[in-house]
Order: C-alpha cells, then sequence, then structure tokens
C-alpha cells in the first residue's frame, strides 16, 4: 500500500480529537493551523504544475502555430 501511513495517522487523529473535550480541541486546532497553513502532500506540488501546464500550454501551442504559418505566408508571398 502506497498511502495507507497517511491514512492510519488520519484515523489516529480523529480517535485523538473525539477523545478530547472541547477546549482542549479549540487549542489544539488553533494551534495547528497557526502551524501548517497550507498542508501539501507529496505529489500535490506535482500536480499543481500540470494542472496548470494543462491550461496554458494549449494556448502557447497554438500561438506558436499561428505565427509560424504567418511567417511562412509571408515568406511564400514575398
Amino acid at each position: 500500500m502506497l498511502f495507507g501511513k497517511n491514512r492510519v495517522e488520519e484515523d489516529l487523529e480523529k480517535i485523538r480529537r473525539a477523545n478530547l473535550s472541547n477546549t482542549e480541541l479549540l487549542e489544539k486546532e488553533i494551534k495547528s493551523t497557526k502551524e501548517n497553513d497550507l498542508q501539501l502532500e507529496k505529489y500535490d506540488l506535482l500536480a499543481i504544475i500540470l494542472a496548470i501546464m494543462s491550461l496554458i500550454l494549449p494556448y502557447i501551442i497554438a500561438f506558436v502555430g499561428i505565427m509560424a504559418a504567418v511567417v511562412f505566408l509571408l515568406s511564400c508571398l514575398y
């Protein structure tokens, strides 16, 4: 199992939260949100980069294709 350890840690954290009182739970949540504002997993950054590239890359390819066509047509006509 590739991601089993992370799931076990999440389950243990849920069990700990269920056993804490409300004040302890609030203090712990406030402390954890201050420490870890953005919690990325192992391949999240790669996924974000691929998502951005999949949005931008077709426009870049279209622009390069249009410019190549314009240059080709200008070279043929003159």
